[in-house]
C-alpha cells in the first residue's frame, strides 16, 4: 500500500493534478464494463480486481470500472474480437486463446522451455523489446495491451508421474496455444479444454494431465484430482489486462494518462502478490499430502529443449514479426545460459 501511495503521490505532481480539483471534477463519473475469463474470487483474477479498485483510487473516483463475470458478454474465445468492437471497455484474459487471431499471443504467453521466473519475463517485455512486438500485433486489433500476471509455475499437473519424457508417451494433455504443440513434440496428445472444465475432466479421464499454474490446484480443486505436479515448470503470462483504445482516448486527459502511465506500476505490484500466492497454492496442495512433487532432471530438461527447439523456429516463420520475437527470446536465452539455436 505505500508503494501504491507513492506512485500515486508521483503521478499527481508530474500530471500537475490536485486532488481538489479531481475531487470538483467527481460528478462526472465515468463507468468502464470489464469482461473477466475468471471467475472474480479466484486468484488469477485477483491481478483485475486489484487493478480495478486501484485506478479507482487513482482517479479519485472518476473512472470505476465493472467487472462482469464470464460469459457475461461473450465467451471468453471472442473477448478480443468483442472488445475491438467495443461492446465492453477492458477484459482481463488469457493469450492463449487468441493464437488463431493474433498469433503473437504465443510469444506473449511464452514459449515453452524459456522463462523461469518473472524477473525473466519482465526483462524481455519491457527491457528487450517484446513487448513492443505483442503491442503492434494487439493494435491492429484497436487494443491498448498489459501483461499482468506471470506464473513461475505452470507445467504438468497429472495423475501419472512425470520424471521422463518416456512418461508422457501416449497421454492425454490438456493445454492451450503454443502448448498444444509442446506437448505434442514430447510425444503426448493435446486436448483444448476450458479451464472450468478441467476438473471434471481429469475426474472421468477424459485427459490424463493438465499444462495448468499452480494456481489451480486450489483454485478450481484440481489438488482432488491430479496426484504429481511436475518441476523445474516454466514461466508465463497467466493473464493480461487488454483496453480499448477508443475507449482510452474517450477519456479525460488526466485520467487517460494516469491510467497508461499508473496501470504498468500497479499490476507489476499484483504479479508479485500472485506469484506469492501461487507457491502457496502449491505448498499448500503438497503439505496436505495431496500432491506429490516430481522432478525432472537436467539431462531430461535438455532433452526437452532439443525436441522443443524447432517448434521455435517453426513459430518464427510464421511472419517477419514472429521472427524478431523469437529472436529476442532466443537471444535472451543465450545470455541466460540456456540456448535454443
Amino acid at each position: 500500500m505505500k508503494k501504491f501511495s507513492i506512485i500515486v503521490l508521483v503521478l499527481t505532481i508530474v500530471l500537475g493534478l490536485s486532488l481538489s480539483n479531481q475531487a470538483a471534477a467527481k460528478d462526472n463519473v465515468i463507468t468502464w464494463k470489464m469482461q473477466a475469463s475468471y471467475p472474480v474470487g479466484t486468484t488469477v483474477m485477483m491481478n483485475g480486481v486489484e487493478w480495478a479498485k486501484a485506478i479507482e483510487k487513482l482517479t479519485n473516483g472518476r473512472l470505476k470500472v465493472q467487472i462482469l463475470p464470464p460469459g457475461a458478454m461473450c465467451g471468453v474465445k471472442d473477448i478480443v474480437t468483442y472488445l475491438e468492437k467495443g461492446v465492453f471497455d477492458c477484459a482481463v484474459t488469457y493469450g492463449g486463446f487468441y493464437t488463431g487471431l493474433i498469433p503473437e499471443t504465443d510469444l506473449e504467453i511464452g514459449l515453452p522451455q524459456g522463462h523461469r521466473s518473472w524477473d525473466e519475463v519482465w526483462d524481455v517485455m519491457y527491457n528487450r523489446g517484446l513487448g513492443e512486438i505483442i503491442q503492434e500485433a494487439y493494435s491492429e486489433h484497436n487494443i491498448k495491451w498489459y501483461p499482468c500476471a506471470a506464473d513461475p509455475y505452470y507445467h504438468f499437473n497429472t495423475n501419472f508421474k512425470v520424471t521422463s519424457l518416456d512418461d508422457l508417451k501416449g497421454k492425454k494433455i490438456r493445454a492451450l496455444g503454443v502448448y498444444g504443440k509442446y506437448v505434442q513434440k514430447l510425444g503426448a496428445s493435446a486436448v483444448v479444454v476450458p479451464g472450468a472444465e478441467m476438473y471434471m475432466a481429469m475426474k472421468l479421464g477424459t485427459i490424463d494431465g493438465a499444462i495448468y499454474g499452480a494456481t489451480g490446484l486450489q483454485d478450481v480443486k484440481l489438488h482432488e484430482v491430479v496426484k504429481y505436479y511436475t518441476l523445474p515448470t516454466s514461466a508465463q503470462i497467466a493473464l493480461s489486462l487488454l483496453i480499448n483504445k477508443d475507449s482510452l482516448a474517450k477519456l479525460p486527459e488526466d485520467i487517460r494518462v494516469l491510467v497508461e502511465v499508473g496501470t504498468r506500476y500497479i499490476l507489476n505490484d499484483t504479479s508479485n502478490r500472485y506469484i506469492t500466492q501461487c507457491k502457496d497454492s502449491l505448498a499448500k496442495s503438497v503439505n496436505s499430502g495431496s500432491v506429490e512433487i516430481c522432478y525432472l532432471s537436467e539431462e531430461e530438461m535438455t532433452k526437452m529443449r532439443t525436441l522443443v527447439k524447432p517448434l521455435w523456429n517453426e513459430l518464427a516463420a510464421k511472419s517477419p514479426r514472429m521472427q524478431k520475437g523469437v529472436d529476442i527470446l532466443k537471444q535472451q536465452m543465450r545470455d541466460l545460459g540456456r540456448p535454443m539455436d
